[in-house]
């Protein structure tokens, strides 16, 4: 029959399909404008190092100014912020001591007041008046006894106010000793306790401070100008107990020189006028002869 003869090769050959050309990578493909050219390479960005809290950061050129300008400006605005926080507690503070002021005005105006109610009921003889009249013997001595207690009430109300402003006056003081202190031990080169007692010392004792009012006014400022007045106080000293120069021997007066007269020339000599260097050769040639 046709076709049964086919070589079997031919008939069992594989089929074998072309698989499909795979699309270049992407990301090698170069990138093309709008108008079809080729895109050029972004040039590499600059870079630089720097220190930020500590650690080492690497970022392009002018991103530090710009770190460094936003850290100066976060500081100063906290910085701006802790002195209003400061100005508004120091506000309250005042506001606080003008109130407790006003108080203790009102309480020692009341004692005022109880103080001469009470002393209508100092010369009372209680038996005489309960014996004339009972009742208004007993109100009288109720109205005495409510004036005693109300005194003490405003009496204690004015020692709690004394007591807590001596608190607060005596923990404001020593902040600010504290505060005094990291100064002089920062700022002033050199600073000792020993240092410290000569400057108190000076205060005192050359100044006329007394300590409670010295302790009362110090802060940095005013530790500083101590200092430097003890520094110029000491230098005075120190001047006026230096040894002075030994005395120096007086000045000789100068020798005075005067010129002697040239004696006059012997001989021949051609100094002489013509006429006497004439008479002298003639004499000369009349001792020869």
């Amino acid at each position: 029959m046709a076709g049964e003869n086919e070589p079997i090769a031919e008939a069992e050959a594989p089929i074998v399909q072309e698989e499909p050309n795979e699309p270049a990578d992407e990301l090698d493909a170069p990138e093309l404008n709008e108008d079809g050219t080729e895109k050029e390479p972004a040039p590499e960005e600059d870079l630089e190092e720097f220190d930020w809290n500590g650690k080492k950061i690497v970022g392009p050129k002018g991103l530090k100014d710009g770190v460094l300008m936003q850290a100066d400006y976060t500081r100063k605005t906290q910085e701006v912020a802790a002195k209003a926080r400061e100005l508004e507690d120091r506000a309250k503070h005042i506001e606080q001591q003008s109130k407790a002021s006003e108080e203790e005005m009102t309480a020692r105006a009341a004692i005022i007041s109880i103080d001469s109610d009470l002393k209508s009921y100092e010369n009372v003889d209680w038996d005489a008046w309960e014996a004339q009249d009972l009742f208004a013997a007993q109100a009288g001595f109720r109205k005495f006894q409510q004036l005693k207690e109300a005194r003490g009430q405003v009496t204690s109300f004015l020692g709690e106010k004394q007591k807590a402003r001596t608190e607060q006056t005596q923990q404001e003081t020593a902040k600010r000793l504290q505060e005094t202190r990291q100064y002089a031990e920062k700022e002033i080169k050199g600073w000792s306790p020993e240092l410290d007692s000569k400057i108190t010392d000076f205060a005192t004792k050359e100044l006329g401070f007394d300590w409670n009012t010295l302790k009362g006014a110090y802060n940095p400022a005013v530790y500083r100008t101590l200092y430097l007045a003890h520094i110029g106080h000491a230098a005075l000293q120190k001047q006026s107990t230096a040894p002075k120069p030994t005395g120096q021997p007086a000045p000789q007066p100068l020798t005075k020189i005067t010129a002697r007269a040239n004696p006059p020339p012997t001989g021949l000599d051609d100094r002489l006028s013509a006429e006497e260097w004439m008479k002298r050769r003639n004499a000369q040639l009349a001792k020869r002869g």
